[in-house]
């Protein structure tokens, strides 16, 4: 029977530690990451050590949209180590490529809103949810994309290892189908969702009233202003789930 653990990753420095430690661990005969496909090749030659780092970045720039390191964010330090934890196991992505070309304008659209938003102090809300509503439907349909693609690869592997952004409903339940021996582990917690995380979540849910999407669009310009701009992003949500959690941790609330 095929193992398959699926690694649920936030963006955060703690996270992509806890990865690599787990593949070290575990010695899969597979390691899927949820990178676009356009990438793979270049992903399988820096773990195979015949590309560098740095020709890597380059050679991405010219397969992402832009800007491209804004597609590698929390996956930083897990490709950097690849080549140097790799002990025989295949690597690939699985990440729907339309997905990414939509999801590039999706992120300008919402970029855009923030900037309005931070240089207005008004928060036009209906645009909000119709952005992040479009934006549900497209990781809907492209999470059952990405399931299958995952599905087929790893049970072709006695032992492999998922990693997914995401809480993975589908793929979980698709690998499920497939009668494979499954786990499924929560990195780096704990973790604090960002206000767009969890406005996104209530969308995919249902519907959101205004007021509670406002208050959700507000706390979300505060992140960025805040956190994301004086960080890069898996710093700024490590100190962002250490303010909000600090009643866990045992630190104090600032």
């Amino acid at each position: 029977m095929a193992e398959v653990e699926i690694l649920v990753k936030p963006p955060s420095r703690r996270a992509a530690r806890e990865a690599l430690r787990r593949i070290v661990e575990e010695e899969p005969q597979a390691v899927l990451l949820n990178l676009p496909e356009s990438i793979e090749d270049l992903v399988a030659e820096l773990a195979s050590g015949i590309m560098d780092y740095e020709r890597f970045s380059e050679e991405v720039g010219d397969r992402l949209p832009e800007p491209p390191a804004a597609w590698l964010k929390g996956y930083e330090e897990i490709l950097e180590s690849l080549s140097k934890i790799r002990r025989g196991f295949d690597v690939y992505c699985y990440g729907d490529p339309a997905a990414f070309r939509v999801s590039a304008e999706h992120s300008l659209q919402l970029a855009l809103l923030t900037l309005r938003s931070m240089i207005t102090g008004r928060v036009d809300v209906r645009e909000w949810l119709r952005v992040l509503g479009e934006g549900a439907r497209l990781w809907e349909a492209a999470s059952e994309r990405e399931a299958e693609k995952a599905a087929s690869i790893s049970t072709n592997y006695d032992k492999s290892i998922c990693i997914s952004d995401y809480a993975p409903a589908h793929l979980r339940n698709r690998l499920k189908l497939e009668g494979v021996k499954l786990r499924v582990r929560y990195l780096g917690q704990p973790y604090h969702f960002t206000p767009i995380e969890i406005l996104r979540r209530k969308l995919a849910k249902g519907a959101v009233d205004e007021k509670e999407a406002e208050e959700l669009v507000r706390e979300h310009i505060r992140f960025v202003r805040e956190y994301l701009y004086r960080k890069p992003l898996p710093e700024a949500v490590e100190n962002w789930s250490s303010r909000k959690l600090y009643w866990i941790r045992g630190e104090r609330g600032s």
